[in-house]
């Protein structure tokens, strides 16, 4: 599985958009995305909190919250 383009990220971040990313290791965050880098996503976890820098490359899944996405 492929994660999404940078332009829907960039879109998801603009539009604010609840997220869901899944770690390779599993385990699963769930905040809004602030920006984005070539290697890095900054998600903030609760508002008012410093965000969580996630390294693309240890990202399994990528989606909004409250879509439900079939892996297999």
């Amino acid at each position: 599985m492929t994660l999404p383009s940078i332009r829907l990220v960039q879109q998801w971040i603009r539009h604010q958009q609840p997220m869901v990313l899944v770690l390779h290791q599993g385990l699963r965050l769930q905040g809004r995305l602030l920006w984005q880098d070539p290697t890095v996503l900054a998600l903030q976890l609760q508002d008012g909190q410093e965000p969580v820098l996630v390294q693309r490359q240890s990202i399994a899944l990528l989606h909004p919250l409250g879509v439900i996405v079939e892996t297999g």
